[in-house]
């Protein structure tokens, strides 16, 4: 179910009604997609994570004011994404890749990275994409037990943060201050802008939103699908937003 924004369709993100003195979120409504009931209006999340504070956040998409947090599993929280029933995050001290808890950011399960600095994880249930510092590499990974599926080199020289969804790969590098839109074919650049300040590190979303922070100026961002620019921005929760993710 899709509405018609003035420009583009795009998904039905949440519904809402009002019980007589403040508005509810719909939660019903759901069909089965062979497998399962899916609901029709899945919430939106942000999640986000830390690397002064080594904290794991749960942000509200409407303000980035903070929903709830915890301690990560690791000392140096590079990565996170998914979507609102899965969380992919990487630690870079720990080079571990991980699967956490929706519901308390607790650890499910996790692996060993492809190389030693991960920057950045992210993606959705069925997918997880992933890059590497100082290897320069782009990943997919498996979701069953995060082995490497396929990788290219990056686009430029400092691979921060990666996301998206499925069909979508949003892509941020702090050698070339850069937002990229990758091909989830081969890792090509479709696109690229000027991220909106230096030392990106942490961008996700899916294929109708950007979430981006940056550790320069310690803010967090959603920006335009259609050109990367800043649509709104407000100060991140921490020290250090290292990455951001969620749909």
């Amino acid at each position: 179910m899709k509405y018609w924004d003035g420009a583009i369709w795009k998904d039905i993100k949440a519904i809402y009604y009002w019980n007589g003195s403040s508005w509810v979120l719909v939660r019903g409504g759901c069909y089965w997609d062979g497998a399962q009931w899916v609901s029709f209006w899945a919430p939106s999340v942000i999640w986000h994570c830390d690397l002064d504070e080594d904290m794991i956040y749960e942000l509200s998409t409407s303000d980035f004011s903070v929903v709830r947090s915890a301690s990560s599993p690791g000392a140096s929280a590079t990565g996170i994404g998914g979507t609102a029933s899965v969380i992919w995050h990487c630690d870079e001290n720990k080079d571990k890749v991980y699967e956490l808890s929706v519901s308390d950011f607790s650890v499910i399960r996790s692996a060993a990275t492809p190389d030693s600095y991960p920057r950045g994880v992210g993606g959705d249930a069925n997918t997880i994409w992933h890059c590497d510092y100082i290897s320069d590499e782009v990943y997919e990974l498996s979701t069953t037990n995060f082995s490497v599926i396929r990788s290219a080199s990056s686009p430029g020289g400092g691979p921060n943060g990666i996301g998206g969804d499925a069909n979508t790969i949003w892509h941020c590098d702090t050698s070339t201050d850069k937002v990229y839109e990758l091909s989830p074919t081969d890792f090509s650049v479709i696109r690229s802008a000027s991220s909106p300040s230096t030392n990106p590190f942490g961008i996700g979303g899916d294929a109708d939103t950007i979430w981006h922070c940056d550790e320069d100026v310690r803010r967090v961002y959603e920006l335009s699908t259609a050109n990367f620019g800043v649509i709104r921005t407000t100060l991140g929760p921490g020290g250090f937003p290292s990455g951001i993710g969620g749909k």
